[in-house]
């Protein structure tokens, strides 16, 4: 048995990183595949246009499966050739019967084929990153109607503040990913396009009809056509990798929501468990929230590879592959670390557990003091609201320090009791009577968001 070499493809830790899916699109394998997938419509392509016969463009369509390969052959004369494609391209013209082989790659050079390639798998990893997108919002939105009323503490400085709603919470949530949604779609017409430069740029090797030939390829394959080579202009992928950053930094927020409040101490939401899954090796109690640690773990790793992401852009002259060869690298592990990373928040929040009664006695925990806004305000009325503001200010303080509960120290401070009859004075001190327009928020958001 042959162990994993990195932590993308370890044998132990594969289950908190990636997902088999992503890596389907982003293995070696597939690698190849796309490579051959464009060498193949690049033959179709000439055949349509007259350029090599239509029985050679037949042959090397056929011949164009890495099943038919020895891949072990192709690590090897990759490795005494220092090329990434020349075995390839070797082992695919020698893979033709008759002279079909000759027409193999031709005109073309590596970088064409490798960009349209990563292109392609590109393509594949951003059908299934939309997808799970698209699976998040709709779990959110679910949770944001089931739960438009439910209250809770709102919570800013890392203090309780005012009441909102869970369901309030979540549509925000849905919110944000739904620009992600939006910025994924952009992208993609940018980033889906044909390299056919040639060797530098000018497109000689592709002959009289290189322009025809270049939308023949692109149509072949489902891609847009660039207005210009990008040998040396990495634009398009460091930009889907950038996105790649806004979506895994809402992720790991996403994430770091559910860890905080699944604390013992909190205990309103918390990550679901199967009846196999093991919290702790020592601790039978410790139900611990490991998916949404993985996805912290995974999004600050991608996160970090963003400025690495730009830096190919700095391209030397009309091809530098000096930061070209850094895609090769940054591509696979951007997309598996996102994919990983999605599908863990997507099965997360399918399943979350919400704890409203929790979720209410920790908006008591303080007694009240959560509504020293609304107390406040009433009192701008006859006080004016600088003088109510040091009123109530004074009696939170009075409230703390003697360790008295706040509706008790309102009740007996004269100058309340003055301003506000005791009924009025109760209402106030409902947390239900304080959400605002969290219900109408809600339903604000979902109405005016795209349903995935």
């Amino acid at each position: 048995m042959q162990l994993g070499s990195c932590f993308l493809d370890s044998l132990t830790v594969t289950s908190f990183f990636g997902n088999a899916e992503m890596r389907g699109v982003f293995n070696d394998r597939q690698l190849m595949q796309s490579w051959l997938d464009v060498e193949a419509a690049l033959a179709r392509g000439q055949a349509k246009l007259g350029i090599i016969p239509s029985a050679a463009a037949q042959a090397i369509t056929e011949a164009a499966r890495v099943e038919r390969l020895d891949t072990a052959v192709l690590a090897a004369d990759a490795a005494d050739t220092v090329h990434p494609l020349v075995p390839l391209v070797r082992a695919l013209t020698a893979a033709c019967p008759g002279d079909a082989g000759r027409y193999v790659h031709l005109g073309a050079t590596t970088q064409d084929v490798m960009d349209t390639g990563f292109v392609l798998r590109a393509r594949d990893g951003l059908d299934i990153v939309q997808r799970q997108v698209d699976e998040l919002v709709r779990a959110l939105r679910r949770l944001a109607l089931r739960h438009r009323a439910t209250p809770m503490a709102a919570r800013t400085h890392g203090q309780q503040a005012l009441p909102t709603t869970f369901g309030l919470r979540c549509a925000v949530w849905q919110d944000e990913l739904q620009r992600h949604r939006v910025r994924l779609r952009q992208l993609r017409q940018r980033l889906l396009v044909t390299s056919m430069g040639g060797a530098a740029g000018t497109m000689a090797g592709y002959g009289a009809q290189a322009f025809a030939l270049e939308q023949a390829v692109a149509a072949d394959l489902g891609l847009g056509v660039a207005d210009t080579p990008w040998h040396a202009t990495q634009d398009r992928f460091a930009e889907c990798l950038m996105v790649f950053g806004l979506v895994a930094a809402s992720a790991e927020k996403l994430a770091r929501e559910v860890y905080f409040l699944g604390r013992t101490e909190v205990g309103e939401a918390y990550e679901s468990q199967r009846a196999t899954q093991v919290g702790s090796s020592t601790m039978p109690h410790k139900r611990n929230p490991i998916r949404c640690e993985a996805v912290i773990a995974a999004a600050g790793t991608l996160r970090a590879q963003v400025p690495l992401a730009l830096q190919t852009m700095v391209a030397q002259d009309d091809r530098d592959m000096g930061v070209g060869m850094t895609l090769w690298k940054l591509l696979p592990e951007c997309f598996i670390l996102l994919g990983g990373a999605m599908q863990r928040l997507v099965d997360v929040f399918g399943d979350l557990g919400v704890n409203p009664d929790r979720m209410r006695a920790n908006l008591d925990l303080t007694g009240g003091l959560v509504l020293s806004e609304a107390v406040m305000l009433r009192l701008a009325g006859p006080l004016g609201r600088e003088q109510a503001h040091h009123l109530v200010m004074r009696i939170v303080r009075d409230s703390l320090d003697a360790g008295r509960p706040f509706a008790e120290t309102l009740r007996a401070d004269p100058q309340v009791t003055a301003a506000l009859p005791a009924a009025e004075l109760a209402g106030l001190l409902d947390p239900l009577s304080y959400v605002g327009h969290a219900a109408a928020l809600v339903d604000r958001a979902l109405l005016n968001s795209e349903s995935p």
